[in-house]
């Protein structure tokens, strides 16, 4: 059931996104370019979030502490029934559908209109806010949002913060779940 009303929720974002990128006319092959270097870049830029995961897994901060706990009571009982297709299949939708529509098109127009500065952090702030499943997870996501939202400025490359957020997703996922078997 969770992956359907994955493959529902981010593919509506990515044909939303789609939709949005045309209206404002940005042109999804002007910034999506598919190569072993852009891959390389993702799985690059990726090592910083598996670090902070890493990170938060092993703080004994009182703050990061409560996150996990969040993470635990709120978040793996989503996945409960899920297997490492599944993980994958919704890290994939996840990484495609929300980065279509918030980096290539949210982010797109904010930045046209408010700056850089302001239009990655609006975007970031809305991508946390629909992450909400706790404050310190959408603080969370926003913070992530915030890389990945300097990524594709950087990059220009819609594909490579695609690829680092699917690639983050099935890997958190799949520890969580790796997690939840040894507990």
């Amino acid at each position: 059931m969770l992956l359907l009303l994955t493959a529902i929720v981010e593919g509506g974002l990515y044909f939303l996104g789609l939709a949005l990128m045309s209206s404002a006319q940005i042109e999804l092959r002007s910034v999506f370019s598919v190569s072993w270097g852009a891959t390389a870049t993702a799985l690059l830029l990726s090592l910083p979030m598996f670090a902070t995961l890493y990170l938060v897994e092993r703080s004994s901060w009182e703050p990061i502490v409560q996150f996990r706990t969040e993470i635990d009571e709120k978040v793996r009982p989503l996945f409960s029934e899920c297997k490492l297709i599944d993980f994958g299949l919704i890290a994939f939708f996840a990484g495609v559908g929300e980065e279509l529509f918030f980096r290539g098109w949210m982010q797109a127009v904010l930045i046209e209109r408010t700056g850089v500065l302001i239009g990655i952090l609006i975007t970031s702030l809305i991508f946390g806010f629909l992450h909400y499943l706790s404050t310190a997870y959408a603080v969370y996501a926003f913070i992530m949002g915030i890389y990945l939202g300097m990524i594709y400025l950087v990059s220009g490359n819609l594909y490579i913060v695609m690829a680092i957020h699917a690639l983050y997703d099935f890997v958190a996922l799949a520890y969580l779940f790796k997690r939840k078997l040894y507990r």
